[in-house]
């Protein structure tokens, strides 16, 4: 994915991370309230974002997406933009 700072893919220098499939990132990363997909995850792996490190708990919970291809939004190419800012995000085998 690609992050961005603001909504809509926008609000200053973007950065673009790998998030290997079952792994949760909370480092090097800066506080980001959209993103733009780049690529998939193996099957049944699901992007998950998050408000706080580490990758857990209901109330730092975000949203989260299929990221293998199956989901309706996630798609490479598409800006989404996440209901609050996050400091987290994985991608989980489902």
């Amino acid at each position: 994915v690609r992050i961005f700072p603001g909504a809509n893919c926008g609000g200053g220098a973007a950065r673009d991370l790998n998030i290997f499939d079952n792994t949760c990132r909370t480092t090097d990363i800066f506080n980001f309230r959209s993103f733009r997909v780049l690529g998939y995850g193996a099957k049944r792996q699901r992007a998950n974002f998050w408000s706080d490190p580490p990758c857990l708990g209901a109330t730092t919970f975000i949203q989260d997406w299929w990221a293998d291809g199956g989901s309706d939004t996630f798609k490479i190419g598409t800006c989404i933009t996440l209901p609050k800012t996050a400091k987290a995000l994985g991608s989980i085998s489902a």
